[in-house]
C-alpha cells in the first residue's frame, strides 16, 4: 500500500480514497501526516467564526485513521473474516471536534455507500456511532434520530454556526439544537434562508 503520508494527501486535496490494503498510520509517518492535517486545519478554520480554536494533532491524526479504516472496510474482499473496528476514544472539545472535521467531513459519503452495499451492516453501524458522537461532521449524515454528543461545542458560536448551516442541508429534527443559544443561531440561520426551524422530535432520539 502507498503510504499514509501519500493517502491523506490524495484525500484532503481530491477527495479520493485509493487503497490496496489496510491502512496503517506508524509512528514514523506521524511526522509527516500532522503537517498535511495542521495545514488543510488552518484553511478549513478560515470559515470558522469566533475565537479561535487551536489545532488538536490527536483528534486530527486520530479521525484521519477512522476515515482511512472506513473506506478500507467499505471495498475490502468481505469473504475475509477481519473484524471492522473503528474507534475514535477522544474527548470531543471544540477543538477536537473542529480538528477531526478535516477528514471525518468525508466520513457520511462512506456512511452512504455502506447502506446500498451488502454486506455491510456491521461497517453501516459503527460509522453511525461515530457520526452521532461527532456532530459537527455527523449532521452533514441522513441520519434519523439525534446525536449522542449534544452539538453545543463549547458554547463557541462558530462551531454552533457551521453546525446550523450544515443542519439546514439535512433538516433533521433530532438533530436541531434545545440549548437556548445554539437553538438561537440555527433559528437565525433559518430565518435568513426564510424556513422554517424544524421542530425537535425527541420521540426520535437515539438511545
Amino acid at each position: 500500500m502507498a503510504s499514509f503520508h501519500n493517502w491523506l494527501e490524495r484525500i484532503l486535496t481530491r477527495g479520493e480514497s485509493v487503497q490496496d490494503a489496510p491502512p496503517e498510520l506508524p509512528q514514523s509517518e506521524i511526522g509527516e501526516a500532522e503537517p498535511l492535517l495542521r495545514t488543510a486545519y488552518a484553511t478549513h478554520a478560515l470559515d470558522v467564526a469566533g475565537p479561535p480554536l487551536a489545532f488538536d494533532p490527536v483528534a486530527a491524526c486520530g479521525a484521519a485513521v477512522v476515515l482511512a479504516r472506513a473506506c478500507w472496510f467499505l471495498v475490502r474482499d468481505h469473504d475475509t473474516r477481519e473484524a471492522v473496528t473503528l474507534t475514535l476514544k477522544i474527548d470531543p472539545s471544540p477543538a477536537a471536534q473542529l480538528s477531526a472535521d478535516v477528514t471525518l467531513r468525508f466520513l457520511p459519503a462512506v456512511y452512504r455507500r455502506a447502506r446500498l452495499r451488502e454486506p455491510q451492516r456491521e461497517l453501516e453501524s459503527q460509522v453511525e456511532q461515530l457520526l452521532r458522537a461527532w456532530p459537527l461532521s455527523g449532521v452533514l449524515a441522513d441520519l434519523d434520530g439525534s446525536p449522542s454528543v449534544a452539538p453545543e461545542f463549547g458554547g463557541h458560536m462558530g462551531l454552533q454556526l457551521l453546525y446550523t448551516e450544515r443542519l439546514a442541508a439535512t433538516g433533521r429534527p433530532g438533530w436541531v439544537p434545545v440549548s437556548p443559544a445554539a437553538r438561537e443561531w440555527a433559528e437565525r440561520v433559518y430565518l435568513e434562508r426564510g424556513k422554517p426551524l424544524p421542530a425537535f422530535a425527541p420521540e426520535e432520539t437515539h438511545d
